[in-house]
């Protein structure tokens, strides 16, 4: 593997692309008076910045304290070490880091303190949130609806209300999801004192307390589409039906046959085809936005 390709995967260059997208895609989708052209506004771009360098730091700071966990959870992708040194990958850590928040600070004071915020809450949950009971799992939701949340501290003519009801979608998926994948790597974290959820509660606990969430998730969803009349700025009459029927077949129905396969999974494999179902169903329920604006 070459160290562009190597660079690549050490930032989630796949996961930065999605983050970039809800970014953009947020902002066109929510704010009524936007153009396309909009978004390749020199304010906006180095918004976009900002998210995905402080992405990218993340990700590189969470590989470099973990690469002893992860030469036993997956060594074939473990990266720093390997084809980049420890000094280069803190080195490009510091450096997207600091660029990220003086750019935030460049736009307003409000965006430079959460972007501050941002990178340190990444680096705690890196050292010591992540092997923490549930707490780790929560930061890693929460940090990945502020990509949406962020946007009201860049222009206020964004609708608040869609804002939240998309922020809590990102951080509900994002919860389920840290959850499934620490049962995904209940053996690797077992060996280095992790204190996650299917290690403390065992695996299954663990899928009833998602299979409770999940259930609770997908009635919050319904009460979310059948309030939606009276809170969404649609643009025409057949936008309502066509808005709810996306939710129910593309978000509710595909969640409730996750959680009928969650009672079946037993095995790493199980649990990481959740995982990846989890991801596609965020997508989903985002892209459900483009509906709002058409």
């Amino acid at each position: 593997m070459s160290v562009p390709i190597a660079l690549l995967q050490l930032v989630r260059a796949g996961n930065l692309i999605i983050m970039l997208a809800t970014l953009g895609l947020s902002y066109y989708c929510l704010t009524d008076y936007l153009t396309i052209e909009d978004l390749f506004h020199f304010r906006f771009v180095l918004l976009a910045y900002c998210v995905v360098a402080i992405g990218a730091s993340g990700y590189i700071i969470n590989d470099y304290h973990d690469v002893q966990i992860d030469l036993t959870n997956k060594p074939q992708k473990v990266i720093i070490g390997k084809l980049i040194s420890r000094r280069w990958a803190m080195l490009l850590h510091f450096t997207l880091n600091v660029t990220a928040i003086l750019v935030g600070f460049y736009l307003n004071a409000a965006i430079g303190i959460m972007v501050m915020i941002c990178g340190v809450l990444l680096w705690l949950y890196s050292v010591h949130f992540k092997k923490q009971f549930l707490s780790g799992n929560i930061l890693v939701a929460a940090l990945s609806s502020l990509v949406i949340i962020i946007l009201p501290l860049f222009d206020k003519e964004i609708s608040g209300y869609l804002v939240w009801c998309y922020a809590c979608f990102a951080f509900g998926i994002s919860l389920l999801r840290e959850i499934v994948k620490d049962a995904e790597d209940l053996r690797g974290d077992s060996k280095f004192d992790c204190k996650t959820l299917p290690i403390i509660l065992g695996i299954r606990k663990t899928k009833k307390i998602l299979t409770t969430l999940l259930i609770v998730y997908v009635c919050l969803i319904f009460i979310h589409v059948f309030i939606a009349n009276s809170h969404i700025p649609f643009r025409h009459d057949y936008g309502n039906i066509t808005y709810n029927f996306y939710m129910l077949l593309f978000v509710c129905i595909p969640l409730l046959v996750i959680t009928y396969m969650l009672q079946r999974a037993d095995v790493k494999s199980d649990f990481s085809l959740l995982s990846t179902l989890l991801k596609v169903i965020m997508i989903s329920g985002l892209l459900s936005m483009v509906i709002i604006k058409i």
